[in-house]
């Protein structure tokens, strides 16, 4: 039974206090314009039986208006590649009921990409940037059990996943009557990553065209639980290696998918010779001096692992290394080396219009991007209505791997693949081996089970 999701009022939340024209503009960084021009769904699902207090969506719309005065960059309009407009244009605010189901019902049906869709204010891929496009779009789904989905579009170029905590967190500490605690949450990062002279934006769009213009028709989308008893397991399996220090749960996970993933394209094109991993690191803590742990902004940079199929078997345990060490490379020294008078910039610019070296020929290399949303504090997002039992990622996904936690400890790993690569994951015993549950989420053009 197709979802019913009736939009029954639609308005624009502006801040409760005016921003003073001295923060008017607000610069984009390098980081920020490389984001993507596009949005970040996530959807947070609440329970109506748990929490203090009922949901009240007008007393959530006074809640974020106030919450907007303190993160002002999110009520403004693009003013152009680099520049946002905090013009207190404000965001948009949408309710809506779920009219045939519970939220049990929902989550016992499996909840495809189409569903999650479905609840979301926007499309997050739009096809053209419009000036009057908010920043900030927010649409609060009641079910018919008095649970509610709260819906959330937000422009990746003016925060990334950490920094969309640090907004949540502050709205629901706000909507609990505790005041404001988002002080301090707007910095200007252009100073230490500059967008420079080029044409930046120009630049991101043909990424972002590139990336988006693959056939969606040729992926499929899956779900995959570890729990906390088989995360420990993976990460033990690397606590005995030669590296320098134990590697977190997130590398020993993201070393154990890339290998399954590496095995699973192999059988599918065995011609590929060489597989990358970019791994996406928050710089906020490793800066000198260190940005707030949660401040708005894209303040995140991507790694880069390789490896060659003349390095012999590809095993989880073989790349861990590899993970640890591009990620223990990325210090204060480092970034700011990169980033000094445009060279960042400048070494992508050169790999887009690299079309003859063998390392960067589509048809030879394959490349997993990983990003974790493990350890950010979406699982205490409390509106007054007790933390979430869920979060649905929107996402579409194309070789790409995002990392949620889950209310138990464990971790869900959302996948984007190829359907001949995830059909050859999914035959794959020794990843399966530690999986608890799987679901497709789009896409599939193969029979796959929806539980293990």
């Amino acid at each position: 039974m197709t979802l019913k999701v009736e939009v029954y009022q639609k308005e624009k939340v502006r801040p409760s206090s005016p921003t003073p024209q001295t923060l008017r503009y607000h610069k984009l960084s390098l980081l920020d314009v490389l984001a993507g021009p596009y949005y970040t769904p996530l959807i947070l699902f609440y329970d109506s039986a748990a929490g203090s207090r009922r949901h009240d969506y007008d007393e959530l719309r006074e809640s974020l208006s106030k919450t907007l005065s303190v993160l002002y960059p999110l009520a403004g309009r693009l003013k152009d590649g680099s520049t946002i407009e905090s013009n207190d244009e404000g965001a948009d605010f949408v309710r809506a009921n779920v009219g045939n189901y519970d939220l049990g019902e929902f989550f016992r049906r499996l909840p495809k990409l189409e569903d999650l869709r479905r609840l979301l204010p926007r499309d997050p891929y739009p096809d053209a940037i419009d000036p009057g496009m908010p920043m900030l779009a927010v649409q609060v789904n009641r079910f018919r059990c008095g649970g509610t989905a709260v819906a959330f579009c937000t422009w990746h170029g003016v925060v990334d996943a950490i920094g969309m905590a640090g907004f949540f967190n502050t709205w629901a500490t706000i909507n609990r009557g505790r005041g404001d605690s988002g002080g301090g949450l707007v910095v200007d990062a252009s100073s230490i990553f500059s967008p420079g002279n080029l044409n930046t934006f120009q630049v991101v769009r043909t990424l972002f065209v590139g990336t988006m213009k693959k056939n969606s028709e040729k992926y499929t989308s899956k779900r995959f639980v570890f729990s906390k008893q088989d995360m420990e397991r993976i990460r033990k399996q690397y606590s005995q290696s030669e590296h320098r220090r134990r590697p977190s749960r997130v590398e020993a996970l993201s070393a154990f998918v890339w290998a399954a993933v590496i095995r699973a394209t192999l059988v599918a094109n065995p011609i590929l010779k060489t597989h990358l991993l970019s791994h996406y690191v928050n710089l906020r803590k490793k800066l000198d001096p260190p940005l707030p742990s949660h401040c708005l902004g894209n303040i995140i940079q991507g790694t880069e692992s390789v490896w060659e199929v003349a390095g012999g078997p590809v095993t989880a345990r073989s790349l861990v290394g590899r993970v640890v060490e591009a990620i223990d490379k990325v210090t204060n020294d480092y970034v700011r080396e990169m980033h000094t008078k445009g060279g960042f910039l400048r070494s992508i610019v050169a790999r887009l219009r690299s079309k003859t070296t063998n390392y960067y020929n589509k048809d030879e290399v394959e490349t997993l991007n990983i990003s974790s949303l493990c350890n950010i504090p979406f699982g205490e997002v409390d509106f007054g209505w007790g933390k979430p039992i869920w979060i649905g990622m929107g996402h579409t996904l194309y070789d790409i791997a995002l990392f949620v936690d889950t209310k138990d400890g464990g971790v869900e790993v959302w996948i984007g693949l190829k359907h001949e690569v995830m059909s050859n994951l999914d035959k794959d015993m020794e990843f399966h081996a530690y999986v608890s549950f799987a679901h497709i989420v789009s896409g599939s053009s193969y029979p796959l089970s929806s539980a293990l």
